[in-house]
């Protein structure tokens, strides 16, 4: 069997102008014209799950899985990230709008108010947002694991700690911009894992 490759140059962990300390400019043409500049073939929509950026995103994207806005050359995908009752945060790739709004139908009950930042604040554990992803067929997993506030080493030993059955069903980990590569693959649990770097 011949398989082709090919790369693509991805960002799968940004912000909508809905979360703190992003610029109100950040709304899908602009993101496209940006990422177009950059060298960015497939970016995340980020804050999916924020119910008015919901909305900006099913105006100006088409397609199912990857979207496209108004032909251009960049595509999306659905991302979110969100923060669990211990500070960690997660990212989260859904495969179309229906399965955004099932999820968000999921978690309306464990936060205060789901629209209130783009990143929301959740009151369940990390293996029960797993499960929950999961369910809807997302794809899910740790968020910048090493920072010190926000990752989840820095809080758990393991990803096993964190997610408890459904860690073997992380398929990435975002490494963030201040980890190394090399030396998270010297970490035994994280070799099956496909390491992410964001902006």
């Amino acid at each position: 069997m011949i398989m082709n490759f090919f790369e693509i140059n991805a960002d799968l962990h940004i912000h909508s102008k809905y979360a703190r300390g992003v610029s109100n400019k950040m709304e899908i043409p602009v993101l496209a014209k940006q990422a177009k500049l950059k060298g960015v073939q497939l970016l995340g929509t980020g804050d999916c799950l924020h119910n008015k950026w919901l909305s900006h995103l099913k105006e100006n994207l088409k397609g199912e899985g990857i979207y496209e806005y108004n032909g251009s050359e960049t595509k999306f995908v659905l991302q979110t990230e969100v923060q669990t009752f211990d500070r960690v945060h997660h990212v989260i790739l859904l495969p179309s709008f229906s399965k955004v709004e099932e999820l968000r139908e999921k978690l309306m009950k464990y936060s205060n108010n789901l629209d209130a930042d783009g990143r929301p604040h959740l009151s369940i554990s990390g293996e029960e947002i797993a499960e929950f992803v999961f369910e809807c067929e997302g794809l899910f997993g740790p968020a910048h694991a090493f920072t010190p506030y926000f990752g989840v080493y820095a809080h758990y030993n393991s990803l096993k700690e964190c997610y408890g059955k459904y860690s073997n069903k992380i398929s990435f980990l975002e490494l963030g911009l201040s980890a190394d590569s090399h030396l998270a693959d010297k970490i035994s649990e994280l070799h099956k894992l496909t390491f992410l770097s964001n902006s």
